[in-house]
């Protein structure tokens, strides 16, 4: 952009569509956000009568020292009260035969407490007695630093207190739909 000023090219840019129109087109979803590939993790909280989980795929690093991720809920939902009340929850890097997980943790009517799913699925729980998912392909333990409202929806950020490094494959959400990757082996990530 030799000798463009920025008033020029924030006209420019994007070419199309009316400012307003460009911005609502972005966030919908078919727009180029819902484009991104992002990681499904379920976030898990509570007690054993009240263990709540939530499907998301909105959750990235935001600091690597000291370690804090970041992870928008909707404002009103249950598990974001849940979590709100108790500081710590785990996320769940969901692997790539997990896909009836997201979903089940996906319903806004799903039951609560242990027992909304078969003992099995559950690999234990944290000394703050938070239930992990069996056979994720990773798992971060958190805590609550802070929390910010951003429209509907409230930004939290989190210190990873602990990580476990699971394998397999994790699944991708890509365009409003699941994906499952191929597992990778270890040459590969080197």
């Amino acid at each position: 952009m030799s000798g463009a000023t920025a008033e020029q090219t924030l006209t420019a840019w994007p070419p199309g569509a009316a400012p307003s129109a460009a911005v609502s087109a972005a966030v919908s979803a078919g727009g180029p956000a819902a484009q991104l590939a992002t990681g499904v993790v379920v976030l898990t909280c509570g007690g054993e009568a009240d263990v709540q989980g939530v499907t998301v795929s909105t959750l990235a690093l935001a600091s690597v020292e000291p370690p804090i991720v970041s992870v928008a809920l909707r404002r009103g939902s249950r598990g974001l009260r849940v979590l709100l009340g108790t500081s710590t929850f785990v996320v769940n890097v969901l692997g790539s035969r997990q896909e009836g997980l997201a979903r089940h943790f996906a319903h806004r009517r799903r039951p609560t407490g242990i027992d909304q799913l078969d003992p099995d699925t559950w690999a234990g729980r944290t000394q703050d007695g938070v239930p992990v998912l069996r056979d994720a392909f990773g798992w971060l333990l958190c805590s609550v630093q802070r929390t910010v409202p951003v429209g509907d929806h409230e930004l939290l950020l989190a210190r990873v207190d602990r990580s476990v490094c699971g394998g397999g494959a994790p699944l991708l959400n890509f365009a409003g739909r699941i994906h499952r990757l191929p597992a990778t082996t270890t040459s590969e990530r080197d």
